[in-house]
């Protein structure tokens, strides 16, 4: 009941629906709830039951180590390691140079994750065609770089 009672009260607090909400765990484990997503939560035998759009998060209040509503991104640092990651961009398609097997995640400037692929073969294309106009983060290999799709 006392861990309860701290999570109530959040909610009642609860920002607008543009923000998301962080719940992180014990072990540096987290998991991010977009707030337009968020349906409603429960309290079931000491466990929290979040229910969004698509699924329903479970997590054991013992694990629960805080919950924090804000903007959060999924990318936590930018950096540009040893050789460039993309070289050509078109209106539909971008060279990425990492290998074979690895997988590519595409992040719009505000850090929502829009698109995962997994590379087919080094320095291969991918499609951006569904993207609209605008700027981008892709990571790849441990490494990350911006693009603009014109």
């Amino acid at each position: 009941m006392k861990k309860i009672l701290p999570v109530i009260l959040s909610l009642l607090a609860m920002p607008a629906l543009s923000q998301q909400m962080l719940i992180e765990k014990s072990g540096s484990e987290s998991t991010i709830v977009g707030m337009g997503d968020f349906k409603r939560i429960t309290f079931d035998e000491g466990s929290v039951n979040i229910l969004t759009d698509n699924t329903t998060i479970t997590t054991q209040m013992s694990e629960i180590s805080r919950i924090m509503f804000g903007d959060f991104t999924e990318i936590n640092e930018i950096s540009v390691k040893g050789d460039n990651l993309i070289s050509h961009i078109s209106t539909d398609e971008i060279a990425v140079h990492c290998n074979a097997g690895e997988t590519i995640n595409i992040y719009n400037i505000n850090g929502s994750h829009i698109l995962q692929v997994r590379q087919q073969a080094y320095g291969g294309s991918i499609s951006i065609s569904s993207l609209p106009k605008g700027i981008y983060l892709i990571q790849a290999a441990g490494r990350t770089a911006k693009f603009m799709k014109r």
